[in-house]
């Protein structure tokens, strides 16, 4: 586990002061990963015909593998990125909370069902957790709930149980800057989802005999000031190129959901506040899409800039992705799909740079049993403008 945080969030935090305010204004995306990938519970989901045991083990393996990647030691390594950092502004993408109830009737035994070994590190809040790690240095202004299932009845072992989840996505602003979350939805109208929307451009609700279950995604923005200029900052998470083996592929549904939150940026954008997007956009610069622009494509071909080409180094900054279970002995990033954009192009670009990408960054670093952070890496910079 990351002892170091306390010594980060001192510090380090003394230490970086300096560079902070060398800076117009620090920007950070991080995606915090979940732990597992869901695809197979969708697949199971959406088979004809429907196997309630096959859809029910799918969704115990799902919690067995969260649990091995254990999400609780991982935030305190994930808040310490931030920690050390200390950026302005900071979206979050992946942030889950996984929280078991006993099933109706049931009485609870030690070591079984919510409390069993194998699943119980499954159910954490990794949004909340990660403003206990930061100490009350960081204040979450806005989220947006991309998927919500209130009640999914599993067994594990034999004894069952009641599964609630939620997906967040969420901004960070450090204390003392002025900041408020952006009311979309007032502006100019959208599907409201806490502080954010969430996208018309989605695949229907999938259908299961156990109830639907909607994959929403969204975009939420806030505006701040740093330095006595404005800014208005938005966070996206753009669906993936394909949700599941069984299911078609969702790469034009990415582009409509990155026209969207560029609408909605562009509509609300009053010509004064410096605009940035950051995000997971599930999009990398050499993608194509035959007959489409790409997610990442909309925004640059519509007078964003991409702050990561403005680096004075030509590496390639791959975000994405390490080991479903973050064990990779050596760093996996295969992609860059994780952008800080800015719509007013930085005079310059500094300390832009890739976050949680060495073995000292990993949970128990010296231990044979570290786990990457997350599957992605964190993307900070800070910009300048004239």
């Amino acid at each position: 586990m990351h002892s170091t945080l306390s010594t980060f969030l001192g510090a380090s935090l003394l230490g970086a002061a300096s560079l902070v305010a060398a800076a117009d204004i620090d920007v950070m995306t991080q995606n915090q990963y979940l732990g597992a990938d869901l695809a197979p519970v969708l697949g199971a989901a959406t088979a004809e015909p429907f196997d309630p045991a096959a859809f029910n083990s799918a969704v115990v393996t799902a919690l067995k593998k969260i649990a091995a990647t254990r999400p609780a030691e991982r935030v305190q390594a994930l808040a310490a990125e931030i920690a050390q950092r200390n950026p302005d502004v900071v979206g979050l993408q992946e942030a889950y909370t996984f929280v078991c109830l006993p099933y109706p009737g049931v009485p609870d035994v030690a070591g079984k069902g919510c409390d069993d070994p194998e699943v119980k590190g499954a159910f954490t809040d990794q949004l909340r957790n990660t403003g206990l790690a930061l100490r009350g240095t960081y204040a979450v202004i806005g989220k947006v709930t991309n998927l919500k299932v209130d009640a999914l009845p599993f067994a594990v072992n034999g004894f069952p149980a009641v599964l609630q989840l939620a997906d967040r996505d969420a901004i960070l602003v450090r204390r003392g800057l002025p900041a408020r979350a952006v009311d979309l939805a007032a502006l100019t109208g959208c599907r409201a989802s806490d502080q954010g929307c969430n996208f018309d451009t989605r695949p229907p609700p999938f259908s299961t005999p156990l109830g639907p279950i909607a994959i929403e995604r969204g975009f939420l923005a806030v505006d701040i000031t740093v330095k006595g200029q404005p800014y208005r900052v938005f966070n996206t998470h753009l669906e993936q190129r394909l949700l599941a083996p069984n299911l078609p592929a969702t790469r034009l549904l990415q582009v409509g959901q990155a026209f969207e939150v560029l609408n909605k940026a562009l509509g609300t954008w009053d010509g004064t506040r410096r605009l940035l997007v950051v995000g997971d956009i599930n999009s990398a610069p050499q993608d194509q899409i035959e007959g489409a622009p790409t997610p990442y494509q909309v925004f640059t071909m519509s007078g964003f800039t991409d702050t990561w080409t403005m680096r004075p180094q030509r590496d390639e900054g791959l975000t994405c992705c390490q080991s479903e279970t973050l064990t990779n002995r050596r760093s996996g990033l295969y992609e860059r799909i994780d952008m800080i954009f800015s719509l007013a192009p930085p005079s310059r670009v500094v300390n832009m740079t890739l976050l949680g990408i060495t073995m000292g960054d990993k949970t128990r670093p010296s231990g044979r049993d570290g786990l990457w952070p997350s599957d992605h890496a964190a993307v900070a910079a800070k910009l300048f403008f004239d």
